[in-house]
């Protein structure tokens, strides 16, 4: 039986308050490409930074070709042969494809010139293997999307890794530029390459890739041949069997057949495709999505912070909608961001400051002047609403606890009593007890017929927290689903798959 290529054996890594993996071991063999699957915090992430030098595991390690190996550093991780094509593309767009091929590496001549005509001749030959005919000479910034992703491909390649990462590789692609990267990917396992492909889109796994593993909370739960693995086998082990947690609770409450907001049509090319979306008053409708589905670009362009090629919405006045000009977005939505800390608060200013953020010009007294007492009083009352644990309201946001520094971001937006709260990925990183207490927030606030719009990717949240859920794949909604649906039908609708091609 042949050495495989890579090993990872028994990988162990915590983070405080966190088992990132635990005990990981599997193997990836020369020319065969091996799909990488879990659902978002499975540890996928975590493993590809022990194996790219970034993070060191607590236990376990790493055999190329049957030997151990220390990869202390990134550097480590390209002199063993491992090349990485990231999902965020980072190239240099005003330089030209040959230079930001060699960028670290640039080749010269005698009496220390730039080697152009041997770059671009080298540059040449490996866009070629990849039936990529660029000119070496081109602008990055006049290529699309598929040609940037193999320009990246034909960097990592430049190296002659063992092994190569492709991290999401089509998440911004479209279906014939897939159709060029899936036949990259035949010609490099031609060539013994060996290659882990890390998707969310399942229904890329069969055809791309010739066996499959699934991580799950850290842990290798499975894993067989393409051939022995049906679509149904890696939801189940990705999704697992357990009952859902107890502490999500879900408040009766009523929702109205009036609407407080209507999307007719919002649409940006290459990412938004005609979305359309009725949102109740006292609803919470759930966003369910994978990587790269179009989630949090959606909540933005809804609430008017990225661009749109159509905005074709309405919001209910008083009793009666109307159109919502872009502009006037903010007037109508609390948006609780993604990431709290780089986009939702000012980590060194004080919880007061952070608190009064979105409602500022109730706040003014005198001309330009602010009213520091009612600023007080009011963020006081939400801090007591809230059940905020602070020692003084000068304290800088960012000493407090995850769980802390959202509800301050949220009592910032309840301040401002907002008709629709959009919330992206409200519970992460936040423990049992701050997630029940934000579940409770989110009941409440529905109550007055304010509605709510939900992104988790906490599959049993979004299911046991909304009213209706609707699944958006690729920028598009695949559907919208009752109270009830099944795991298995919303995996499938976020995955590609329709329902009925499930098998």
């Amino acid at each position: 039986m042949s050495v495989p290529t890579l090993r990872f054996n028994e990988v162990s890594k915590a983070f405080p308050g966190v088992k990132a993996l635990s005990n990981v071991s599997f193997d990836v063999c020369s020319g065969e490409a091996l799909a990488l699957i879990g659902a978002n915090g499975a540890g996928k992430s975590t493993l590809m930074n022990i194996l790219g030098g970034n993070i060191q595991p607590d236990s376990g390690g790493v055999l190329i070709e049957g030997r151990n190996v220390a990869i202390s550093s990134p550097q480590d991780s390209i002199n063993n042969g491992i090349g990485f094509v990231h999902q965020e593309i980072a190239l240099m767009l005003t330089m030209t494809i040959a230079e930001n091929l060699f960028i670290n590496s640039y080749q010269t001549t005698s009496i220390g010139l730039l080697a152009r005509n041997l770059m671009e001749e080298q540059c040449k030959t490996v866009l070629e293997s990849l039936n990529c005919h660029l000119s070496p000479r081109t602008q990055v910034k006049h290529l699309g999307s598929g040609d940037q992703q193999m320009v990246e491909i034909a960097r990592a390649l430049l190296m002659n890794p063992r092994i190569l990462i492709l991290d999401e590789p089509t998440s911004s692609l479209t279906g014939k530029e897939k159709s060029r990267l899936f036949d990259a990917v035949a010609v490099l396992k031609s060539k013994g390459v060996a290659i882990i492909y890390i998707t969310h889109f399942l229904d890329e796994v069969f055809p791309v890739c010739d066996r499959a593993v699934v991580l799950r909370n850290g842990e290798y739960v499975g894993g067989d041949t393409i051939e022995n693995l049906t679509y149904t086998d890696i939801v189940t082990l990705m999704i697992g069997e357990s009952d859902t947690d107890v502490y999500y609770s879900r408040d009766q409450h009523s929702v109205s057949e009036s609407l407080n907001l209507r999307v007719k049509n919002l649409s940006r090319s290459g990412v938004l495709k005609e979305i359309q979306m009725d949102l109740h008053k006292g609803e919470i409708l759930g966003l369910w999505g994978l990587l790269g589905s179009g989630r949090t670009e959606f909540i933005r362009s809804l609430v008017g912070l990225d661009p749109n090629d159509t905005y074709d919405v309405e919001i209910r006045e008083e009793k009666r909608m109307v159109p919502l000009y872009k502009r006037k977005a903010s007037k109508y939505f609390g948006y609780i961001t993604e990431n709290r800390r780089e986009d939702g608060m000012l980590l060194p200013s004080s919880i007061l400051d952070n608190m009064s953020l979105a409602n500022l010009r109730s706040y003014l007294s005198a001309g330009p002047f602010m009213n520091d007492e009612k600023i007080k009083v009011e963020s006081k009352k939400y801090i007591k609403k809230l059940d905020i644990k602070i020692s003084n309201v000068d304290q800088p946001a960012g000493t407090l606890s995850g769980g802390n520094q959202q509800k301050v971001i949220v009592g910032k937006w309840l301040q401002r009593a907002p008709m629709i709260l959009l919330m992206d990925e409200p519970t992460r990183g936040l423990d049992v007890g701050a997630k029940r207490d934000m579940h409770q927030i989110i009941n409440d606030f529905v109550q007055s017929g304010s509605s709510v719009l939900l992104v988790t990717s906490d599959i049993d949240e979004l299911m046991n927290m909304s009213d209706r859920i609707a699944v958006i794949d690729r920028g598009s909604i695949t559907g919208m689903y009752p109270q009830g649906v099944s795991k298995e039908d919303l995996m499938a609708a976020a995955s590609g798959f329709a329902k009925g091609d499930k098998e």
